[in-house]
């Protein structure tokens, strides 16, 4: 029997547009709620045909170079959520660090990382607080979460859960590395455990959120630094993922891109379809 692998980038409640016992989503990408429950009848429904699950978790500490609360402007507020922070804007003093003294190495090394990021021509863009560490957001969306469970009691099998993100001073996007790492940290190096598990499946579903961020940087650097065969392994779970509000264009560009390729991208219907056909016990 073919090996599946499913791949679960940060399906967490505070991305699920939807409020969860009276807790509001700090990050909602509209659509991610129903992408998580088309997921989780997924699972339920061709679990035993998944050999694996990897999911990963966005955790984050409330002090964050890319929190909005953790900057602030000119003027001594903190400034709004979304906003695009550039080098010019650093040393000009437009924005600067909220936290009480900086040292000028701290500020040396945020200047530095502003430089780093438009070399390589991306923006840096100031997020809500969200998935911290110990709070609801944190978690999996429940629907999803229970499947899980379902799916690890049925298999006798575990989920792989993978945490990223949680050194303050950099991002992490990706589920296999941070934008910029850290020489001292190896949390943000590029995780050659997942990596692994990743390049032994025969089939590779990814799904999560959001589409135009962490499950587009995840993908982008499984092409990257995987096995080249691997490329010929992925589906991509169009309806199990949605993009940030915005960013919908750009995401509609990647998938042709990706198409272009020869990477498979196909709804959760069909797959239940293709795994139960492959896979009659279930």
């Amino acid at each position: 029997m073919a090996n599946s692998q499913l791949l679960i980038i940060d399906a967490q409640n505070d991305f699920c547009d939807h409020a969860t016992e009276g807790y509001v989503p700090a990050l909602p990408v509209p659509g991610a709620y129903q992408d998580c429950l088309r997921l989780a009848q997924l699972i339920e429904q061709v679990g035993l045909a998944i050999n694996g699950v990897i999911a990963t978790l966005d955790s984050h500490h409330m002090i964050d170079l890319a929190h909005n609360t953790s900057w602030l402007t000119e003027h001594g507020a903190a400034p709004p959520p979304f906003s695009v922070v550039t080098a010019a804007d650093f040393l000009a003093g437009r924005y600067r660090l909220a936290a009480t003294p900086v040292s000028p190495e701290q500020n040396d090394y945020v200047l530095n990382y502003l430089r780093q990021l438009e070399q390589m021509q991306r923006p840096f863009i100031l997020w809500p607080p969200h998935c911290l560490i110990g709070t609801p957001g944190h978690n999996l969306n429940a629907e999803l979460a229970q499947s899980l469970s379902h799916w690890e009691t049925r298999t006798c099998k575990a989920v792989t859960l993978v945490q990223k993100g949680e050194n303050i001073w950099t991002e992490s996007f990706s589920a296999l590395k941070a934008v910029i790492p850290d020489p001292a940290d190896q949390a943000t190096q590029l995780n050659q455990a997942v990596l692994g598990i990743l390049g032994q499946a025969d089939r590779l579903l990814i799904a999560g959120q959001a589409s135009s961020h962490c499950v587009k940087e995840t993908i982008c650097d499984i092409l990257q630094f995987g096995a080249t065969e691997l490329k010929h392994k992925l589906v991509i779970l169009t309806d199990c993922m949605s993009p940030v509000s915005g960013f919908e264009a750009a995401v509609e560009q990647f998938f042709t891109e990706l198409h272009a390729q020869g990477i498979r991208l196909a709804t959760s219907t069909e797959m239940a379809l293709e795994l139960a056909s492959a896979n009659p016990k279930e």
